[in-house]
């Protein structure tokens, strides 16, 4: 259960670049999904190196 939860920030960075993707894809002219999908990478890197440091 450890391991599931050291590796909980890579939900997030996944989840940015399906945004990413999707946004790109479907030729979304706004830069609200692009700052959302910045953000969640942005996140998911910091939850990641915050918690794989706390649990080891």
């Amino acid at each position: 259960m450890k391991e599931y939860f050291k590796r909980s920030g890579l939900i997030f960075i996944i989840a940015g670049v399906v945004t990413l993707a999707i946004t790109e894809f479907n030729k979304v002219e706004s830069n609200k999904m692009l700052i959302i999908s910045g953000g969640l990478i942005v996140f998911g890197l910091i939850v990641y190196v915050i918690l794989n440091n706390m649990l080891d």
